[in-house]
């Protein structure tokens, strides 16, 4: 009797245990802001920060939670197509980090694929083909009356595709997605 009280109370615990994690690992799974209102820094606050901060253009986005803090990591092309991180904090606009990335493996192309990718946009945005991050944020933004927290740019059967995630003010979260290209007059 003895054994088998020690060994439900074993498999319990073990059982909340899992619980616990599965429940702690679904609660950092999403990186959403609990509402609109909840940074005090906005993705284009942190976007205009990482652009000053590299003189690079910001073409992806993505709200992030680790240790406890929010920041946003931002993906920026430099002038020769190189990829910078730069992260901000959503909370006081402290710039934690920015690194370039390089490629470690000189056998494997992709780092120059990436590269040759990322001039190309940049190349498309400056001449007035694509739509820029800020754009593109202010009208979802406006559309949907909620605050953008990720962008992310898609390249679907070569159609470039922002696709954009919200929150309003009651905590709903909207994706979205918005054509890159400017639509020729």
């Amino acid at each position: 009797m003895k054994k088998s009280s020690l060994s439900k109370s074993i498999t319990l615990a073990t059982a909340f245990s899992f619980g616990a994690l599965f429940t702690i690992g679904a609660a950092y799974a999403n990186d959403a802001p609990a509402t609109s209102t909840t940074d005090k820094i906005s993705l284009l606050q942190a976007v205009s920060l990482a652009q000053s901060n590299t003189g690079a253009t910001a073409f992806e986005v993505e709200r992030e939670s680790e240790m406890g803090q929010a920041f946003y990591e931002i993906e920026l092309v430099g002038t020769e197509g190189q990829t910078i991180y730069t992260a901000i904090h959503s909370e006081t606009g402290e710039v934690l980090l920015t690194k370039e990335r390089r490629s470690r493996n000189k056998k494997h192309h992709k780092g120059n694929d990436d590269q040759l990718e990322n001039a190309l946009w940049l190349s498309g945005l400056n001449r007035g083909l694509y739509l820029s991050v800020e754009d593109v944020v202010k009208q979802a933004q406006a559309q949907y009356d909620a605050t953008a927290y990720s962008i992310e740019l898609e390249d679907e059967d070569d159609a470039l595709i922002y696709e954009i995630e919200l929150v309003n003010a009651a905590g709903k979260e909207i994706e979205v997605e918005i054509n890159a290209h400017i639509a020729a007059k």
